[in-house]
């Protein structure tokens, strides 16, 4: 009845939830990215709102974010991973439809704050396939390879919706839309794989999902995103309004920046997982640091000289900073709760990222260039200095 399984077969089969993990994670990843090259023609000239009020857009994902966090508390097995992925996008894919044809600028806000809860799940059910696809040894080069995935995906996205954009900047949300709808149907193809993830640890007494060390991954999380905030939002407008940059230009750039995050992501991973984390960590953060200390440097020389080397500086740079935080900081056999809990951290920090840079450029009158010159040097020094502290607090963790 029972038959032998060569060792090939077994190794195909254990790299099997990798792959659907990955192609998951990709086309998930895909939609919000289509946004990035339009957020100015989606928000400003649409809704006819301030460059600072169109922060918000990017930053209201954070309350549906804690809105699913708080349902997959209530519901914890209820549901199997293939259900909360399907549901995700599906409603997903209502939602961006929803927001491609309102007229109202409040709405807009809310139909992508609910949406960013399903943006939750689509995302860290991927990554806890991802961490569970293999052994502890190469666990960074698992993530690595699953921010590889994402930043191509990312990478197409900021190219495609650009393009699609380029006439109406409606059309990249019903391109979103399409594309979640066919992510579901795929899921559903795949769904032996989508539910093949690994038994969670038995939960602890403690009423956080998290263990200490976990919750430095969380701050790894939030402050990184908060850095990709400043990137994916401010930067696009300051550009877009201070220095007469093109969306073409603008694209180009970006998808240099997340093409240079693919290619050394996965490397990055391997090298953590032979070096340590937290020196990956480190280097990594450092580079991130300087080089959008860097953009300041527009405000002397033309964006054309300065753009594309500081960004694709900061992708090699931030290739390197999740695979190694979720080597020293997180479990692969968590739960999806807890990877759930990371991703709601890392809205927590895009949201703050989002919200004080808009912030900024509201209450602090000055020109959109000199904004950008003085803001970016300033945010790339705090980034090194919070990861310097949050590696401190780790090390003396781990003594204890």
């Amino acid at each position: 009845m029972f038959t032998a399984v060569s060792d090939n077969t077994k190794h195909i089969r254990s790299k099997h939830p990798l792959i659907v993990g990955c192609l998951l994670l990709g086309l998930a990843a895909i939609p919000d990215a289509m946004v990035i090259p339009v957020l100015h023609g989606l928000t400003v000239e649409r809704f006819g709102v301030s460059e600072g009020t169109a922060h918000y857009f990017m930053a209201i994902n954070l309350l549906g974010a804690l809105f699913a966090i708080g349902i997959l508390a209530a519901l914890k097995r209820r549901f199997s991973s293939l259900v909360l992925f399907v549901a995700a996008a599906v409603v997903s894919a209502v939602f961006m439809a929803c927001m491609a044809i309102t007229e109202s600028w409040a709405v807009f806000l809310a139909l992508r704050c609910l949406e960013g809860g399903a943006d939750l799940l689509l995302l860290s059910i991927p990554f806890r396939l991802i961490a569970g696809a293999g052994k502890q040894e190469r666990y960074a080069g698992r993530i690595g390879g699953g921010f590889t995935t994402m930043m191509v995906a990312l990478a197409i996205g900021v190219g495609s919706g650009s393009a699609i954009g380029k006439d109406s900047a409606e059309s990249v949300l019903w391109a979103g839309a399409l594309l979640m709808a066919i992510l579901s149907v795929i899921a559903l193809m795949l769904r032996r794989a989508v539910d093949k993830t690994p038994p969670p640890p038995l939960p602890s007494s403690s009423a956080s999902p998290l263990i200490p060390r976990e919750w430095v991954g969380a701050g790894f999380y939030a402050i990184d995103r908060g850095l990709t905030a400043i990137v994916s939002t401010s930067l696009p407008i300051l550009l877009a309004s201070g220095f007469n940059v093109t969306k073409m230009m603008l694209g180009v750039a970006l998808v240099g920046m997340f093409l240079s995050l693919a290619a050394f992501s996965a490397p990055a991973g391997i090298l953590a997982d032979r070096f340590g984390g937290g020196k990956i960590r480190l280097i990594a953060s450092l580079m991130c640091g300087l080089s959008l200390s860097g953009l300041g440097l527009m405000i002397w020389l033309p964006p054309e000289v300065i753009l594309v080397p500081c960004l694709l500086m900061y992708g090699a740079g931030a290739s390197g900073l999740m695979p190694s935080a979720f080597l020293v900081a997180v479990r692969q056999d968590a739960s999806n709760l807890v990877f759930s809990s990371l991703q709601a951290a890392g809205q927590a920090g895009y949201a703050v990222g989002v919200l004080g840079s808009g912030l900024l450029i509201t209450v602090v009158a000055l020109p959109p260039d000199l904004m950008l010159s003085r803001m970016f040097p300033i945010a790339g020094l705090l980034f090194i200095l919070c990861n310097l502290l949050l590696l401190i607090a780790l090390r003396n963790m781990a003594k204890r």
